[in-house]
């Protein structure tokens, strides 16, 4: 199974319910949502975090061998930051208004939290199975007052672990965390929260609190059964199903080609495209992203490339390109030598596996390459590093009018000088 991540925010947003009117009738009868333009008034006081800090930040936070939840402040995995309510609301008084104003491409459904009726609007979106969108985020509206009252919003690890629901709880999570969310006092609420971090040897220490007690509360042993028993509960669960608004961007980008001169590597990237940009909705170009942090070819039958290999999808916009989806797949990559033709196959991958199976496949897979996989994992920057240089290359190969790319919530990032000649040289 992959271990997926992408662009997540992790946190929720409180604010009072807004009375709203005379957004005009409708014939759709829909529950839904909005526009896709910010509020004039950004929605105060929230906060949230980015997935690739909610998954890496507790193994890099983490680093002592007892078990000191008195001393654990939430800050230092939690990277705070305000996410800007995106559905516009403003003179709406139905759901049914706020989906007739939503853009193309955003999402809504309808669920019970607890003994409310809610609706989720969704940015984050993919196909689950056919015919079939799931999602990776949601903002959260109560009609209540005779107007859309926001909740907050919620943000899952990655697409391995769309929004789910079940028996009145909504599920956003990751690899390493899990919330179960409900709607208490006209209130969206934390019901019960577990994680888990892992220090420099990676050993592992778990976290768990419910609504009104704290992490200090419970103790290691009992967080770690908690941890299981949160992702257990997943069990039977059921994927909240979007109904997706328009189509999707248009517009035409090359395919992605390695463009350096090794048939090595020409045949990995072609391998990670071609395997596994078909997990996520279509795209204008998937470009991959290999972070190596070791190889072997001492045999040439089964030579090895270890890394965390991601796919980042992306349409353009003006001359940003936009990160829609992607994912994590952290692994190796088995090739052999091909005489015959004077280069190179891809025999096969191993992929860690997700949630609490993470840590003891990845030490089987990696082996005493282990430690040196955690430090490379936790390297935000290694990993943006070169995602931007293999951008900025194939911009290059491509003469393309591109400065940068961004993921959703961030600033854009602009892109380095090509350097096709040196750089996949230094991968390994």
């Amino acid at each position: 199974m992959k271990k997926e991540t992408w662009k997540k925010i992790f946190g929720i947003t409180l604010t009072g319910c807004l009375v709203l009117s005379g957004c005009g009738k409708s014939d759709n009868t829909a529950a839904g949502a909005a526009d896709d333009q910010p509020v004039d008034t950004p929605v105060a006081a929230s906060v949230s975090t980015s997935a690739e800090e909610a998954e890496t930040a507790p193994e890099q936070t983490q680093e002592k061998d007892d078990y000191s939840p008195e001393s654990f402040d939430p800050s230092t995995v939690y990277v705070e930051e305000e996410h800007e309510m995106i559905t516009q609301i403003d003179g709406c008084d139905t759901f049914t208004q706020i989906v007739d104003k939503l853009q193309d491409g955003r999402g809504y459904t309808n669920a019970a939290l607890g003994d409310v009726d809610v609706l989720l609007v969704a940015d984050q979106m993919y196909e689950w199975e056919e015919g079939s969108v799931a999602s990776i985020d949601a903002e959260i509206f109560e009609y209540k007052g005779g107007a859309p009252c926001y909740l907050g919003y919620v943000g899952c690890g990655g697409t391995a672990y769309p929004l789910q629901i079940k028996d009145g709880f909504l599920y956003a999570g990751g690899n390493h965390y899990m919330r179960k969310y409900t709607v208490k006092d006209d209130a969206l609420i934390i019901a019960e929260e577990v994680y888990v971090s892992y220090d420099a040897d990676g050993k592992d220490t778990y976290y768990y609190r419910t609504d009104g007690t704290a992490f200090a509360d419970h103790s290691a042993d009992e967080a770690a059964k908690k941890f299981d028993q949160l992702f257990a509960e997943l069990d039977g669960a059921e994927v909240l199903y979007f109904y997706k608004v328009g189509g999707s961007a248009s517009g035409e980008l090359p395919a992605y080609e390695y463009p350096g001169p090794e048939a090595f590597y020409y045949e990995m990237y072609k391998y990670l495209t071609d395997t596994y940009a078909q997990d996520y909705p279509e795209a204008q170009v998937c470009i991959p992203c290999p972070v190596i942090f070791a190889e072997d070819d001492s045999d040439p039958d089964d030579m090895r490339v270890y890394g965390d290999f991601w796919i980042f999808n992306y349409d353009l916009k003006g001359d940003i390109l936009e990160n829609t989806s992607g994912g994590s797949y952290p692994g190796v990559i088995h090739f052999k030598k091909d005489n015959t033709a004077g280069g190179y196959e891809v025999t096969s991958m191993e992929v860690c596996e997700d949630g609490s199976n993470f840590e003891e496949s990845a030490k089987k897979i990696f082996g005493d390459r282990y430690d040196d996989f955690i430090k490379m994992q936790s390297n935000d920057k290694l990993r943006e590093e070169t995602r931007a240089q293999i951008i900025a290359n194939y911009v290059a190969a491509n003469n393309l009018q591109i400065t940068g790319y961004q993921d959703y919530g961030w600033d854009p990032v602009p892109l380095p000088e090509e350097n096709i000649d040196s750089f996949y040289s230094i991968l390994d």
